[in-house]
């Protein structure tokens, strides 16, 4: 049944035996640590994707004040040179436009001030998407 073995035999059987186990728990412990690294890089990458589409949504809303106002005041001037060229310039129809114009100044410097807000994900219903799309236009 057991062949008889020397005790070198037996001692160099132990060693490899150890040896082997060694190595397992240094090969488990490479995989782990390997699938953590990359687990971590993963999260840092999509936070990273999340603050860069907030800083994206932040910029677009500061874009369409600016937008309006330039809008605004393109539409004063017209109305200011109509004005003049008829010769009836009423005041107030140029201070309406003025406060439209300074409300949109002070949304404006809101949103520059305003710290950039990550939002979590929310994933968006097709009915809302086309209910913003309409809104918008």
């Amino acid at each position: 049944m057991w062949k008889p073995q020397t005790k070198e035999a037996v001692l160099r059987e132990v060693r490899i035996r150890e040896w082997r186990k060694r190595v397992g728990r240094t090969a488990t412990t490479t995989l782990k640590w390997l699938f953590i690294t990359f687990l971590r890089g993963v999260v840092v990458t999509l936070e990273w994707l999340k603050w860069q589409s907030a800083k994206t949504a932040h910029d677009i809303e500061g874009n369409r004040l600016l937008s309006q106002r330039y809008d605004k005041l393109l539409r004063l001037g017209e109305t200011v040179y109509a004005m003049y060229r008829s010769g009836k310039i009423s005041q107030q129809v140029l201070e309406s436009l003025c406060q439209e114009i300074e409300k949109i100044d002070r949304q404006l410097e809101e949103a520059r001030t305003l710290p950039l807000q990550v939002l979590p994900y929310e994933p968006e219903s097709e009915q809302t998407l086309t209910a913003n799309v309409s809104a918008s236009q």
